[in-house]
């Protein structure tokens, strides 16, 4: 365990079809040199996990799963090519089939594209085979929002494969068989950042992420596609007990429904403050959940030590996730 409590980092190494590893799939990232493509002449990758495990800490590398491109320009030329290029109708299409516009934010790959599951597949793989991760962790597992995807394959497929499924449950489906062929194309456990709020059952009028971005992240524990959920719940613990976006009360809700597997509660966001991380770790234990992953690093960075000193102490469970 390191020194400030942690046990385990989510190293972040695909951003868009990007790589921060040697990858034979995708471009090196262009945040590393200036340049898609080129090499930065050192492997961040390799020296997060020689690094990572010297301290004893477990490394997870962290892939954004369908964010295609970020940018309002498309990518440059590079080796290997940026799959936008070759595979443009890989990308997401609104309800008049038209692909969702480059912008200064990310654009999406389709989750209803078998070729996109495929990659990300291959890309996990190739992590794993060729890395001493202790586990792959996904972000962006889901739609960029409910008025996606009708791009030509996905209507084509749904309009042959659909067996009476509604549009809603079909995508649904999509994004729950890329996450099972992550899971099945590795051999370390697979966590998954998913939406705080799965369904607003208490009437506080924001988004959910079965309904609006088509995560069935109770499935995804359910029906044993990985190992644990990581719900995004960016916000503080309530002075007044399920008041709107109440920490504990959204954290209660994802242990109620974790099917047996590991429910790790996020914590974190810039607008939460190091007191309030450390009340939302209380409450996390208090119910249920079986650990906490703090987002991000930069943020708390200069008060790690009373994460140690004030909550992690008090952890008497071992350091070690027994996962699959």
């Amino acid at each position: 365990m390191w020194p400030a409590g942690f046990n385990t980092v989510f190293f972040q190494v695909r951003g868009s079809y990007d790589a921060f590893y040697l990858s034979s799939l995708e471009p090196w990232s262009a945040l590393l040199s200036g340049t898609l493509g080129q090499d930065p002449g050192w492997d961040p990758l390799a020296v997060a996990v020689e690094a990572g495990h010297a301290q004893g800490l477990q490394v997870h590398a962290y892939i954004n799963v369908f964010p295609f491109w970020q940018g309002s320009s498309p990518p440059p030329e590079s080796t290997p090519r940026h799959a936008l290029l070759d595979h443009p109708a890989w990308l997401v299409a609104d309800g008049s089939g038209v692909p969702m516009a480059l912008n200064p934010s990310y654009v999406f790959a389709s989750p209803g594209n078998p070729e996109v599951q495929a990659r990300v597949a291959a890309v996990a793989a190739d992590i794993a085979e060729n890395y001493d991760v202790d586990g792959i962790h996904l972000d962006y597992i889901r739609y960029p929002g409910s008025g996606y995807s009708h791009d030509a394959t996905s209507d084509a497929r749904f309009a042959s494969e659909g067996g009476g499924l509604s549009w809603g449950d079909w995508q649904r489906e999509q994004v729950k068989a890329t996450v099972a062929g992550v899971s099945e194309a590795v051999g370390v456990p697979v966590t998954a950042a998913v939406w705080g709020i799965y369904e607003d059952a208490w009437g506080w009028r924001t988004s959910q992420g079965n309904l609006d971005y088509y995560q069935d992240s109770r499935a995804f524990l359910a029906e044993g596609l990985l190992d644990a959920n990581i719900p995004m719940i960016y916000w503080p613990v309530t002075d007044i007990p399920g008041e709107r976006l109440d920490f504990r009360t959204l954290v209660a809700d994802h242990v109620a429904h974790g099917a047996g597997r590991h429910v790790y509660a996020g914590l974190g966001g810039e607008g939460v403050s190091t007191d309030q991380a450390l009340s939302c770790i209380r409450a996390a234990r208090e119910e249920g959940a079986y650990g906490v992953v703090l987002f991000d690093y930069s943020l708390f960075a200069a008060d790690l030590f009373r994460f140690r000193d004030e909550v992690f102490q008090e952890d008497a469970r071992a350091p070690d996730m027994p996962w699959r």
